[in-house]
Order: structure tokens, then C-alpha cells, then sequence
């Protein structure tokens, strides 16, 4: 089983662990995703979570220790390239795969269009967690919820993880 944390603010969490969950899980594998926020964040740091999707870390500002912690021990962190620089900080010098997404140019997954359709675009060569290699290519997301289409980085955060768990095709 493998556990996957979301670190975002907290009237858009339950949300984004719900479309993770639909979308994750399936007869033959299981993901637990769990939020990690303020609250809990002290009793879950020992946790050896897969994937951590991280859209803003506002709402864990004084909590640097623990997320490093967190983080040190993570195989994939998909973290918003948009936040503030001083945010991005965290993971310098720590071995572990990052995934960028954002507007940011630099960042490894980025919206080409969000306009009437959301596409995708996959700057830089991924492998995803069934070793599958991605190669730069723009991806159609279509966004049913119309809560979160207001949300691009939300919406971008989700549409990475479904991509490094296989997910080519998206509705959510």
C-alpha cells in the first residue's frame, strides 16, 4: 500500500484527497492519501509516504522541521514551483525525486491552455512509479468539477500525481 500525502490549504484539501482517491485506487492497488496539515503533522512525520503533493505550505509555516522530516523520507514530491521562493528552500540537498508544476518556465509540468479545455504540458522526461518513461508531450485534462476548475494549481497538483501513477487519460 502506498501513502500519499497532500499538503494544501485547508478549504481545497478534502477535495483533492477525494479526485486522488476515485482516481487512485482501484481493485488491485490501494492508496491511502491523507492530508497532512497543522494539526496533524506531528503525529504523522514518521510515516514513509510514497508521494507528497504539496500546493502551498502556508498553513504549515513554523512547522520546517517536521516537513523536512517528511519530506527526506519521500520517493516523489510534487511541489507548486509558484510558491514563494523562500517555500522552495525546504528541499535543497534532499535525494529525492521532485516534480514541479506551475507557470513557473522552469517547472517540469506546466498548463499550455486553460482556457476551454486544460492541457497539460510535460517540459522534461518523468518516470513514473511503474518505471514507465513520460517524454515531453502536452496531455487534454478534462475538469468535470467546476469548483475546481477556479483553481489551476489545484488542478495542476492532482493532474501530476495521476500522471506518476500512470493515469494518461483524466476526468476529474
Amino acid at each position: 500500500m502506498a501513502f500519499i500525502g497532500i499538503i494544501a490549504d485547508s478549504k481545497n484539501e478534502m477535495q483533492i484527497k477525494r479526485i486522488l482517491e476515485n482516481n487512485l485506487n482501484t481493485p488491485n492497488k490501494e492508496h491511502t492519501v491523507m492530508v497532512i496539515n497543522e494539526k496533524n503533522i506531528e503525529n504523522i512525520r514518521n510515516i514513509r509516504f510514497e508521494t507528497i503533493l504539496v500546493v502551498t505550505l502556508e498553513e504549515l509555516t513554523g512547522k520546517e522541521n517536521n516537513i523536512n522530516e517528511l519530506f527526506e523520507n519521500t520517493k516523489y514530491l510534487v511541489i507548486n514551483a509558484d510558491m514563494n521562493s523562500g517555500n522552495l528552500e525546504v528541499i535543497n540537498n534532499m535525494k529525492l525525486n521532485v516534480i514541479t508544476f506551475g507557470f513557473n518556465q522552469k517547472a517540469t509540468i506546466t498548463a499550455s491552455s486553460v482556457e476551454e479545455s486544460f492541457m497539460l504540458c510535460i517540459q522534461r522526461r518523468l518516470i513514473d512509479t511503474h518505471k514507465n518513461i513520460l517524454e515531453p508531450q502536452e496531455i487534454e485534462v478534462k475538469v468535470l468539477n467546476k469548483k475546481l476548475s477556479n483553481s489551476t494549481h489545484n488542478v495542476m497538483g492532482i493532474a501530476s500525481i495521476l500522471l506518476i501513477y500512470g493515469k494518461k487519460e483524466m476526468f476529474f
